[in-house]
């Protein structure tokens, strides 16, 4: 019954609002129901397998848009990113809009630790504040926000495997692939605990063969005012490391075909001092969520041309904070403008367009997250990057049941030794 009720109400909602947007455009929390996080794994789910069950399967679509109607809601429920999707791909891009189902947990530890606001410091490029902790449970500030995505709980010494796809208009597809290994010290977990540093990731690219071996280093700190990000790269023609002071901010490494930077990995990393962040305050807007029928998919029904398949995707009502970040007049970016959708419950990002000088949108991301419900956590299952001027589009950080899945918290600690520019080399071979 209450279910029923609950896709009434999220109906009407979307049927309704675009008429009476100009008397009120704000909304309770109540629109799209109370919390219900998921904070233990389904009677179905085996751990021995890659597979994450649907805790909604039997949750219906309750609308569709599509180019013959999204311009009821593009004032209102669509971002500027999304209204040009169904511009640029009339044809095949459409949102199913599913019941909204704030599933999102975290581990019980990290809460406990989560009283009050950590301290913004140098200028917002550092945080003070209780380790594994939710940095900004009451956020006011832009950057609150942003650290909240930075330092959300996802795992504390992984390892993991995941391809990248970049798919052109025709269809076609370029595959690379790649290891990891990581340390995350902000979280309750770590055992060896480091306040000044946020990570340390290793990566080894496993293909494409031309640049097999070829590895980074980076050691991220909480304060890129204090400490800069450090970063080495192996090369396995010179079999040597070298200091790559380059991995930051704009750099696009070769493997994203100048589809992504750097600074876009994960949403957004590192250093935030060459833009001026503004906070437009939280909006109901429809995003991609609980994308389990996407995960569970096999990768070669989801990669068509233009845009992934979207009828394995699922957008929900969803609050989201609203971030704008405009590059100052003194710095240099190839994004000048960047607009960011931070999911209210899980702090992740969900959503980021990106702007060229004339204020022209030149990408749309998506970032759709399922509850790994074994943790319990909230990820993004992929970062899909679709670029306005090639057409093409670029999967990464892919997670899928077609693929190992990561190891979030191994039992055994990664060597802190191993992240060392020697420890590159031996990761490397």
């Amino acid at each position: 019954m209450n279910m029923m009720i609950r896709k009434i109400n999220i109906l009407l909602i979307i049927l309704i609002l675009p008429i009476y947007v100009l008397a009120d455009q704000t909304f309770s929390i109540k629109s799209i129901g109370e919390r219900v996080p998921i904070t233990s794994p389904l009677n179905e789910f085996n751990p021995e397998l890659d597979s994450y069950p649907d805790p909604f399967s039997s949750d219906q679509i309750i609308f569709t848009i599509n180019s013959k109607n999204y311009l009821k809601f593009k004032e209102t429920l669509l971002t500027p990113g999304q209204v040009k999707m169904f511009k640029a791909y009339p044809k095949t891009f459409k949102m199913n809009i599913y019941p909204s189902r704030r599933s999102c947990a975290v581990p019980p530890e990290v809460l406990e630790l989560t009283k009050e606001n950590a301290l913004l410091i140098d200028k917002g490029e550092g945080v003070d504040g209780t380790v594994g902790s939710i940095p900004f449970p009451y956020p006011i500030e832009a950057l609150h926000h942003v650290w909240n995505h930075i330092l959300r709980y996802r795992g504390t010494e992984i390892q993991s495997s995941s391809p990248f796809f970049i798919v052109n208009p025709d269809g076609t597809r370029t595959y690379g692939e790649g290891k990891s290994i990581a340390k995350n010290f902000w979280n309750p977990f770590t055992k060896d605990k480091n306040k000044d540093l946020q990570g340390m990731l290793m990566t080894r690219v496993t293909h494409p063969p031309r640049l097999a071996d070829a590895s980074t280093l980076v050691i991220e700190s909480l304060n890129a005012f204090q400490t800069p990000r450090r970063a080495w790269v192996y090369n396995p023609g010179t079999r040597r490391v070298r200091r790559a002071p380059d991995i930051n901010y704009d750099y696009k490494p070769s493997a994203s075909q100048g589809l992504t930077t750097v600074d876009q990995v994960d949403g957004f990393n590192g250093a935030k001092d060459r833009y001026n962040w503004s906070n437009h305050g939280t909006k109901l807007k429809l995003v991609p969520y609980n994308a389990y029928m996407f995960h569970e998919t096999p990768l070669e029904e989801v990669l068509t041309a233009f845009h992934v398949n979207q009828d394995y995707l699922r957008y929900e009502l969803v609050n989201v904070n609203v971030v704008e970040a405009n590059l100052k007049k003194d710095k240099r970016h190839s994004i000048p403008k960047r607009m960011m959708y931070f999911d209210v419950d899980s702090h992740n990002m969900l959503i980021e367009e990106t702007f060229d000088e004339e204020n022209t949108l030149m990408a749309y991301r998506e970032f759709p997250l399922i509850n790994f419900y074994d943790q319990p956590m909230c990820l993004s299952i992929h970062s899909a990057t679709y670029d306005f001027a090639t057409r093409r589009y670029q999967l990464q950080s892919v997670r899928s049941a077609d693929l190992p899945k990561v190891k979030w918290r191994l039992n055994k600690p990664h060597d802190i030794k191993m992240f060392t520019p020697d420890g590159l080399k031996r990761f490397a071979r």
